[in-house]
Protein backbone atom coordinates (compact mmCIF):
# COMPACT_ATOMS: atom_id res chain seq x y z
CA UNK A 1 0.00 0.00 0.00
CA UNK A 2 1.34 3.40 -0.96
CA UNK A 3 1.16 6.28 1.49
CA UNK A 4 0.54 9.84 0.41
CA UNK A 5 2.62 12.61 1.93
CA UNK A 6 2.55 16.38 1.93
CA UNK A 7 5.85 18.07 1.09
CA UNK A 8 6.60 20.37 4.02
CA UNK A 9 10.02 21.64 3.03
CA UNK A 10 12.59 21.35 0.26
CA UNK A 11 16.13 22.54 1.04
CA UNK A 12 19.16 22.23 -1.18
CA UNK A 13 21.91 20.33 0.60
CA UNK A 14 24.85 22.50 1.61
CA UNK A 15 28.17 21.62 0.09
CA UNK A 16 30.16 24.50 1.57
CA UNK A 17 33.05 25.60 -0.57
CA UNK A 18 33.50 22.10 -1.99
CA UNK A 19 32.39 21.44 -5.54
CA UNK A 20 30.33 18.39 -6.39
CA UNK A 21 32.21 15.58 -8.12
CA UNK A 22 31.58 15.45 -11.87
CA UNK A 23 28.26 13.80 -12.67
CA UNK A 24 26.99 14.05 -9.08
CA UNK A 25 23.44 15.48 -8.98
CA UNK A 26 22.53 18.39 -6.72
CA UNK A 27 20.45 16.88 -3.92
CA UNK A 28 17.72 18.46 -1.82
CA UNK A 29 16.50 17.33 1.58
CA UNK A 30 12.76 16.79 1.19
CA UNK A 31 10.72 16.75 4.41
CA UNK A 32 7.45 14.84 4.10
CA UNK A 33 4.50 14.44 6.47
CA UNK A 34 2.03 11.55 6.30
CA UNK A 35 -1.69 11.96 7.17
CA UNK A 36 -0.93 11.19 10.85
CA UNK A 37 1.67 13.97 10.95
CA UNK A 38 4.66 11.60 11.05
CA UNK A 39 7.63 13.28 9.35
CA UNK A 40 10.51 11.90 7.37
CA UNK A 41 13.29 13.56 5.42
CA UNK A 42 14.97 12.06 2.37
CA UNK A 43 17.58 13.23 -0.12
CA UNK A 44 16.25 13.67 -3.65
CA UNK A 45 17.78 15.04 -6.88
CA UNK A 46 16.80 18.67 -7.46
CA UNK A 47 16.40 18.18 -11.23
CA UNK A 48 13.97 15.30 -10.65
CA UNK A 49 11.85 17.39 -8.27
CA UNK A 50 11.68 20.11 -10.92
CA UNK A 51 10.88 17.62 -13.69
CA UNK A 52 8.02 16.15 -11.64
CA UNK A 53 6.71 19.58 -10.60
CA UNK A 54 7.08 18.77 -6.91
CA UNK A 55 7.18 21.86 -4.69
CA UNK A 56 6.57 22.64 -1.03
CA UNK A 57 2.88 21.95 -0.38
CA UNK A 58 2.62 19.25 -3.08
CA UNK A 59 0.96 15.93 -2.34
CA UNK A 60 3.20 13.03 -3.31
CA UNK A 61 3.41 9.25 -3.10
CA UNK A 62 6.62 7.55 -1.97
CA UNK A 63 6.88 4.32 -3.96
CA UNK A 64 8.35 1.06 -2.67
CA UNK A 65 11.60 1.73 -4.56
CA UNK A 66 12.05 5.12 -2.86
CA UNK A 67 11.00 7.37 -5.72
CA UNK A 68 8.48 10.18 -5.45
CA UNK A 69 5.56 10.78 -7.76
CA UNK A 70 3.06 13.62 -7.65
CA UNK A 71 -0.35 12.50 -6.44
Amino acid sequence: METTYRVLRIEEQMYGCEELPAGQPVLCDVTLADPAGERRTLPYPDKELTRLGIDEGSTVVLTADGTLKKA
